[in-house]
């Protein structure tokens, strides 16, 4: 009885660990995108251009991982549920 709640614990917390990397997976990308945009743009003259180009990358990367890490969360959900 003890083990089942030790695992059950153990699963909330891995959850919980994978699912707060989302939002620093996105918050990450974001910045990485836009710091190479503003340093790309100082070196070559292109003021706005790169570092819109790269913040659209950046913000685009970030949903898809939180999409991929969202997509996993709940197969193993499901797949957990049919096993039951």
């Amino acid at each position: 009885m003890a083990d089942d709640k030790d695992k059950e614990r153990r699963k909330m917390y891995l959850t919980v660990a994978d699912l707060s990397t989302m939002g620093f997976a996105m918050v990450f990308s974001i910045v990485l995108g836009l710091i190479a945009g503003f340093y790309l743009d100082s070196k070559l003259g292109t003021e706005p251009i790169l570092t819109f180009v790269f913040l659209f990358g950046g913000i685009m990367a970030g949903f898809r991982m939180m999409y991929k890490t969202y997509m996993r969360f709940f197969s193993e959900d499901k797949s957990g549920e049919k096993r039951k």
